[in-house]
């Protein structure tokens, strides 16, 4: 059987970025199935034979018959987004499966079966030059929000290729993905003012689905837009916790307290911070 490569995209950026997301969305975009997302965290195979509990263990070894992960999952769901997070920490081992995948579409499991990835696509993604190692073996930031867009797109592709050819010595990895890499920029003020928005409208939308209909005072907006932008180091993931912490807990404990009613209209009029933040709910009808 003729296998043919499988497509593949390189996602490299800093942290919070949506680099995940991505993938998550090309899933649903090719197969409109979110059980055909698989993730694989690679800071879990950074030890030399791990790569078994990809491909499954060889005639002999403990967990033979049981199969790989990743042969099993892709043997059961050939039409797949497969997600190799964080590609980097993995043992370069593993890296060299790889080169089967990406060369013939095709993974030779412990069991000798060959495994076909041709319907399957490949998303690795990586912080590959964000940060590069310091004098003292410290990390220090190769790239910084200050700089534009280009002279980050640069630096990254630049250490993304360092690494695969110096670090790892493994540069036809490298040359297999091709011009598939894609960096991504950091998470700057004016799209986190609108991945804020975006957050908080579908948050009051939910709460809305659930029979409470709540709405979001100017000024308290505000007050929660300065408390949930004003550190954007962890990208769209922090402003993500931050609304957690601002909006979604204190609504919650508020609801609770007061015992408000669904088919009520209740307004956020204040939020206050503290160790825990806490808000002004106000109902908008007479009991």
């Amino acid at each position: 059987m003729a296998a043919r490569r499988s497509p593949n995209v390189f996602l490299a950026g800093p942290t919070g970025v949506g680099k995940t997301e991505l993938a998550k969305t090309i899933t649903s975009l090719l197969f409109g199935d979110e059980s055909a997302y698989i993730r694989f965290d690679m800071s879990e195979f950074s030890a030399e034979h791990s790569d078994q509990r990809l491909i499954g263990a060889p005639p002999g070894y403990i967990g033979y018959d049981v199969g790989g992960e990743l042969t099993n999952a892709i043997r059961e769901k050939p039409f797949s987004v497969v997600l190799f997070d964080e590609i980097e920490k993995a043992h370069p081992r593993i890296l060299d499966k790889f080169l089967q995948v990406l060369d013939d579409g095709v993974l030779t499991s412990g069991r000798g079966d060959r495994v076909y990835f041709s319907e399957a696509f490949i998303v690795f993604t990586s912080n590959l030059g964000i940060y590069v190692p310091g004098p003292s073996g410290e990390r220090i930031a190769n790239v910084t929000p200050e700089e534009t867009f280009e002279v980050v797109r640069r630096k990254v592709r630049g250490e993304i290729e360092r690494h695969f050819k110096q670090v790892l010595n493994r540069p036809e990895i490298l040359n297999r993905i091709g011009e598939n890499v894609i960096v991504f920029d950091f998470i700057r003020p004016e799209i986190a003012n609108e991945i804020f928005d975006q957050m908080v409208d579908n948050l009051l939308n939910e709460v809305n689905s659930l029979g409470y209909d709540v709405t979001l005072a100017g000024p308290a907006r505000e007050v929660l837009r300065g408390l949930c932008l004003s550190d954007l180091s962890n990208g769209g993931r922090g402003i993500r916790n931050q609304v957690e912490s601002h909006l979604i807990n204190p609504l919650s404990r508020s609801l609770f307290d007061s015992g408000a009613e669904a088919a009520r209209r209740y307004r956020i009029e204040g939020i206050h911070p503290g160790p825990s933040t806490t808000i002004d709910l106000v109902s908008e009808q007479p009991p």
